[in-house]
């Protein structure tokens, strides 16, 4: 079997002999050699130093270096042509990524890797619609559910056909099918993915959004980088969910401001997963802004089953936004997750920032697991450059967990 290393590899290098012979030759009056000649191209730059201190373990350090080169064809017939490729090298790797055997550190899943990211073909010439064929990434909503988890060296793609209607100002529709998935380890799961949403925007103030995600894994053999639920089998985890999101903004007056959002959503089983597989998930919040401060409170409930057996999981969301970025939570324990966190946000000239604090219990007869502390502070340079530190602290009760603590220094820089 061919590995995704190698498959990357290979893709990455017919992506570029394909993209740099058609946009070297001249520039003739048909319409491929117009739509490549008059492209465009971005190039992401992120070096980013990190640390993991957990007991029992030794100190994780990791120094690597994310680029990324994108090419974009000019739409012509409104078809777009799309492909972006990725390099991550590391400085630095006295770090476990998970892919290089070294497990006498603590986890940082940011291997090194070179390959294509995305490559898609796009159609927007009718009434609205935006269709896409091939290795490509998708956002949906806050990410809670689905998302490129862009925090990572290696974001997440999907093979994937997929479809966006704007039918109005009003109502927006998506729908996706994916039959593999680029994790962020860069590995290929085969995959029977169903994304399907519909959105309704009345006005300025409310939106609300009705999902239902269907996730199938059908890799034949566990790896690294695949959703997990705790229990045994590969597609044990295979789950469907269904669920509704109310969210939006409210100005009280010229200068406060009141946000909120609420969701609901059940998880059951899907494609061969296990029948244990049966939990809902919970969240609400409200905040207040003014200028430049903010503060929000958020409760949230991943449950679990009625015997504890399994909690709600978010197999193909951005993980490390929600349940605290030390990432302790990225698998909802069987127990479910209970959080209640605070959040305060301020910007002083270019800078941003951030404190958050988590308290963490299960859903299933409410054991608690610990608390955490999570500190950011971002300064925007220019349109261009981009300086940030993060720190986390989390802090276990009982032992149940590994205390831990871990912290980021990045640069992002975004030419175009």
């Amino acid at each position: 079997m061919t590995s995704s290393k190698t498959y990357d590899a290979k893709s990455a290098f017919l992506a570029f002999l394909t993209i740099y012979s058609i946009t070297t030759l001249p520039a003739y009056s048909d319409p491929l050699t117009q739509a490549l000649s008059k492209g465009s191209y971005t190039l992401q730059f992120r070096p980013r130093y990190e640390f993991v201190q957990q007991p029992g373990l030794d100190e994780a350090q990791a120094f690597t270096v994310r680029t990324m080169l994108a090419l974009s064809s000019h739409q012509e017939y409104g078809l777009i042509g799309y492909v972006q490729f990725i390099n991550v090298s590391s400085l630095l790797n006295h770090y476990n990524s998970l892919l290089n055997g070294k497990t006498q550190y603590s986890i940082i899943p940011d291997p090194e890797e070179t390959g294509v990211n995305q490559f898609y073909i796009q159609y927007t010439g009718w009434r609205g619609i935006k269709a896409r064929v091939g290795r490509q990434e998708i956002v949906l909503n806050d990410s809670r559910f689905v998302g490129n988890v862009n925090f990572f060296q290696t974001p997440q793609s999907f093979d994937a056909v997929s479809l966006h209607d704007n039918v109005d100002r009003q109502i927006h529709l998506f729908g996706a099918y994916s039959w593999r998935i680029k994790n962020i380890l860069n590995q290929l799961e085969a995959s029977k993915t169903f994304l399907a949403q519909a959105s309704f925007v009345p006005n300025k103030f409310l939106q609300t959004d009705f999902f239902w995600y269907w996730y199938g894994n059908q890799s034949r053999t566990q790896i690294p980088g695949a959703a997990a639920c705790l229990l045994p089998g590969v597609q044990a985890c295979n789950d469907q969910t269904i669920g509704i999101r109310v969210s939006g903004k409210i100005p009280l007056t010229r200068s406060y401001r009141l946000q909120y959002d609420g969701s609901y959503a059940k998880q059951l089983p899907y494609d061969r997963g296990s029948p244990l597989v049966n939990a809902s998930y919970v969240h609400g919040g409200v905040g207040l802004s003014w200028r430049n401060l903010g503060i929000h409170a958020d409760y949230m409930v991943m449950g679990s089953n009625k015997n504890g057996t399994y909690g709600f999981q978010t197999p193909l969301a951005t993980k490390h936004l929600f349940n605290g970025w030390a990432d302790i939570f990225l698998t909802t324990p069987k127990e479910g997750l209970k959080s209640l966190y605070f959040t305060a946000k301020a910007q002083w000239m270019n800078t941003k920032f951030l404190a958050r604090y988590y308290s963490f219990d299960s859903s299933y007869h409410s054991m608690y697991y610990g608390h955490e502390v999570d500190l950011s502070a971002i300064h925007r340079i220019d349109s261009v450059w981009l300086f940030g530190a993060q720190y986390a602290d989390f802090i276990s009760a009982d032992s149940l967990f590994k205390n831990t603590q871990a912290g980021w220094v990045f640069v992002n820089a975004n030419f175009t």
